[in-house]
C-alpha cells in the first residue's frame, strides 16, 4: 500500500471502532473487535510515519548526490585525485595563499579546516583559526615520525577523537574495603548454599573526558628559498629537526610534566601517580630508592624506567647488595645498558634535574591514554613578515593525554597502595 491507501484504510478501522464504542451496550467480544481495530490504527500510522521518513531520506540523498556532481563538475577532474607525495602538498598550500591570496583559486584538492565550523568551503577564505588539512594518506607519516625517540606514545594507549571532547566511562577502582578487590569497581563474587538468598553488587563507573588541546609549531623561511622550490622545504618541515621533531618533544614533555590545563595531565602531577621518599640527603639516587619505587609499582612486567640526564651518572656507579653494579645494568661491556632491575631504561631530558622530584620515573605506558583529533593543519603566509621577504610557515596539531586512573590503587588488605606510575620524591634539606 501507498501512503494514500494506508490513510484510506485507517480512516475505515477507526471510524469502525469508534461505531463499536459508541453503542449503548458493548459486549466483551465487541470489546475486543473494538481494540484489534485500533490496534491496526496504530500499526497503519505507525507504517505511514516511516513510509514518510524514508521518502524524506531518499529526496535529501537525491539533493546531496546532485550537489555533489555539480561540485564535482565545478571542480574538475583534478578534485577527485590525490597528492602524489608530502612536498606537493605543501607546494598546493604555498600556492593557496600566495597568488594574490585569492583561495578561490586553489587547489579543488585542499581542504580547509576551522575549529569552530569544521571543514568549510574554500571560497570562505582562510583565518587565523584553521589551516589546510593534512591529507589522510601523510597523517601516517607525521604520525610514523614523531613515533621515533618518544618515550610516551610508542608504548601508550592510542584512542582516536572524532571531536574536540570524548567522555566515556570507566570502572571505578578507588575502593579501599580491606577484604575486598577494587579491580572490579565493587563487583563482588561470594559463596552461598544451594536455594539461599543471593548477595546482590554493583559496578561502580566513573567519567573518563579527553579534551584536545593544541600543539602549534611556527616558523620562517626566505621567500627565494620558498620560491625557487617550495617543495624544498618539505623533508624539514616533516623531519626530526622540523615540524616532526619539534611536536615530538612537546608531545613526550606533556604527557611527562603537563599541568592538564590547557594541556595534557603529565604523570609527575597526576593524582594516580605514587611519590616514594627518597632515602638519602647526600646522594640523588641509592639502590633502597628503586627497590621502595620498584614495591609500589604495578606488577604488571610491563615498567618501563624514566631516567633524567643529571642521574645517570649516579645510576652507573652504584652498587647493589652485592656490591657489583653489573647486578643492576646486567653486562655493562658493549656500551651503557638499558636496563635496570630487569626493565628497560629510557634516559631523557624531559624530566627534572638529580634530587628534584621525579627524576626518576618507573611507569607502565599502557595505563596511560592519548587522545588524537584527526586535524593535522598546515598553512602559510607571506604577509606578517613581509618587509623582511620572508614567508612564514605554521603546523597546528591537537591531542589530549592522561592515565586512565583518577587515583592509585588499594590492595585488598586496606593499606597497600600501588599504581603503574611511581616517582621517587624530592631531595629533602
Amino acid at each position: 500500500m501507498d501512503l494514500q491507501e494506508i490513510a484510506a484504510r485507517r480512516q475505515t478501522v477507526l471510524e469502525q471502532a469508534g461505531a463499536i464504542l459508541a453503542q449503548s451496550e458493548i459486549s466483551g467480544e465487541d470489546h475486543q473487535k473494538a481494540k484489534d481495530l485500533l490496534d491496526e490504527g496504530k500499526k497503519l500510522f505507525e507504517r505511514a510515519e516511516q513510509m514518510k521518513e524514508v521518502k524524506a531520506l531518499g529526496e535529501q540523498l537525491a539533493t546531496d548526490m546532485a550537489s555533489a556532481k555539480a561540485a564535482q563538475k565545478q571542480a574538475g577532474p583534478e578534485a577527485s585525485k590525490s597528492f602524489p607525495s608530502w612536498e606537493s602538498f605543501l607546494e598546493a598550500v604555498w600556492h593557496a595563499q600566495h597568488k594574490n591570496n585569492m583561495i578561490q583559486r586553489a587547489d579543488p584538492r585542499l581542504v580547509w579546516f576551522d575549529e569552530k565550523h569544521e571543514v568549510k568551503d574554500m571560497a570562505e577564505g582562510v583565518g587565523a583559526t584553521g589551516g589546510f588539512l593534512v591529507p589522510p594518506e601523510f597523517r601516517a607519516q607525521i604520525y610514523g615520525v614523531m613515533g621515533e625517540g618518544a618515550i610516551v606514545r610508542p608504548r601508550a594507549s592510542i584512542v582516536r577523537m572524532n571531536a574536540r571532547q570524548v567522555t566515556f566511562p570507566v570502572v571505578n577502582q578507588t575502593g579501599t574495603t580491606a577484604a575486598q578487590p577494587h579491580w572490579f569497581g565493587g563487583l563482588l563474587v561470594y559463596h552461598a548454599e544451594e536455594a539461599a538468598e543471593k548477595t546482590e553488587s554493583d559496578v561502580s563507573w566513573r567519567q573518563f573526558t579527553l579534551t584536545a588541546n593544541k600543539i602549534i609549531g611556527y616558523t620562517r623561511a626566505s621567500d627565494e628559498l620558498v620560491s625557487d622550490s617550495a617543495i624544498s622545504l618539505g623533508d624539514f618541515l616533516a623531519g626530526p629537526f622540523g615540524f616532526a621533531g619539534a611536536f615530538t618533544w612537546q608531545e613526550d614533555y606533556d604527557f611527562l610534566q603537563g599541568t592538564g590545563v590547557g594541556m595534557a595531565q603529565g604523570i609527575l602531577t597526576a593524582p594516580a601517580t605514587i611519590t616514594v621518599a627518597r632515602q638519602s640527603v647526600a646522594t640523588p639516587v641509592q639502590y633502597t630508592d628503586l627497590i621502595n619505587m620498584l614495591v609500589k609499582f604495578l606488577p604488571t612486567g610491563r615498567g618501563v624506567w624514566c631516567i633524567s640526564q643529571s642521574v645517570l651518572a649516579y645510576l652507573l656507579g652504584m652498587s647493589g647488595p652485592t656490591g657489583s653494579a653489573s647486578y643492576l645494568w646486567g653486562s655493562a661491556v658493549n656500551g651503557v645498558p638499558n636496563t635496570l632491575l630487569g626493565m628497560p631504561v629510557q634516559i631523557t631530558e624531559k624530566l627534572p634535574a638529580a634530587g628534584t622530584a621525579g627524576d626518576v620515573l618507573l611507569a607502565d605506558w599502557r595505563y596511560y591514554i592519548i587522545g588524537d583529533r584527526q586535524a593535522w593543519t598546515v598553512e602559510t603566509t607571506q604577509y606578517d613578515r613581509w618587509k623582511y621577504d620572508q614567508t612564514s610557515w605554521r603546523a597546528v596539531h591537537r591531542v589530549d593525554g592522561r592515565p586512565w586512573l583518577s587515583t592509585y590503587l588499594t590492595l585488598q588488605d586496606g593499606s597497600t597502595t600501588i599504581s603503574p606510575f611511581v616517582i621517587l620524591g624530592a631531595k629533602s634539606t
